[in-house]
């Protein structure tokens, strides 16, 4: 996935959004980050098969930028230092010990579900804090301040199981953003044209980054003025979880923060954290949230 992804406009077109039959919670190995099970241990040095797919996940989140020859190349088995680098750094980024190798710590933390916006932007590791404020802000990308008034619209068709009540858990998130920025949200018919656009897709759904089915990718959304956020029909969602399925309200909410300029955060209390742990409701703004939407636009 090239690593700017939200920061270039995205001109919406309609999506054809069809009807997602609940399927039944697939266990985590059988998720799309389920390879990384069979890693565990690899470390520097080593030939291992299906390294290659470590080697795309990590560059799909932007840890290996700049290597795609050698990254869809399959016959590329080993574990070598510039590997070795980007999980340090995805294990900094997360908390982890850091090793260089692929630990069980680290394994269970990469085959979480996740936004699908990578952790790097241009090269810039978007995660990493400075003055106890995170460095999350995509430099020079951010809504004009006379466009303040954003309109926004949810795309309907949408029969996704659990995500009946899209419109009104996409009202009461913007409201919460809007309570700490200087933004106010109003939405439009379909078919207006309008600053965001909320909708559902499964896989390969025109804006050149596929989701991968339930486990994986739940959503992802472009930086300002792209304006699109997209979440996956396939994932088990839920506005009132169960242990194995995933809280709309807690990735909606994360997915306006990158609508608004956001990216991702090291708190892992954060609103703005990538993981989306399944069966956990993140409904409120935490102060690194409000410090990064603040350190962009001010004060409501």
């Amino acid at each position: 996935m090239p690593n700017n992804m939200a920061t270039k406009n995205y001109i919406f077109c309609a999506i054809l959004f069809l009807v997602v039959p609940h399927t039944t919670q697939s266990k985590p190995n059988d998720s799309p980050f389920g390879f990384l099970k069979s890693l565990e241990g690899c470390m520097k040095g080593q030939n291992v098969d299906g390294l290659h797919h470590l080697k795309r996940y990590l560059a799909k989140f932007g840890y290996l930028e700049n290597h795609t020859m050698t990254i869809n190349n399959e016959d590329d088995q080993l574990f070598d230092e510039r590997l070795e680098e980007a999980i340090k750094t995805y294990q900094h980024n997360y908390g982890l010990n850091v090793t260089g190798h692929l630990d069980a710590t680290t394994v269970q933390q990469m085959m979480k579900p996740r936004c699908g916006v990578p952790d790097f932007i241009e090269g810039k590791n978007t995660m990493r804090k400075k003055d106890k404020t995170s460095l999350y802000t995509n430099q020079g990308v951010a809504w004009p301040s006379s466009e303040y008034k954003l309109t926004f619209q949810i795309q309907s068709g949408t029969l996704v199981p659990g995500a009946e009540n899209m419109r009104s858990i996409v009202v009461d998130q913007l409201s919460k953003w809007e309570q700490y920025s200087p933004f106010t949200f109003e939405e439009v018919g379909e078919g207006n044209q309008s600053d965001l656009v909320f909708g559902f897709a499964v896989g390969d759904h025109g804006d050149r980054y596929p989701f991968d089915g339930p486990g994986g990718v739940v959503g992802h959304s472009f930086y300002p003025t792209g304006g699109v956020s997209h979440y996956d029909a396939t994932e088990d969602w839920s506005d009132d979880p169960g242990i194995n399925q995933v809280d709309l309200n807690t990735v909606v909410l994360h997915e306006i923060g990158h609508l608004l300029g956001l990216s991702h955060t090291q708190d892992q209390s954060a609103v703005m954290f990538a993981i989306v742990d399944r069966g956990v409701k993140k409904r409120e703004l935490q102060q690194d949230d409000v410090l990064g939407i603040q350190a962009i636009y001010g004060k409501a």
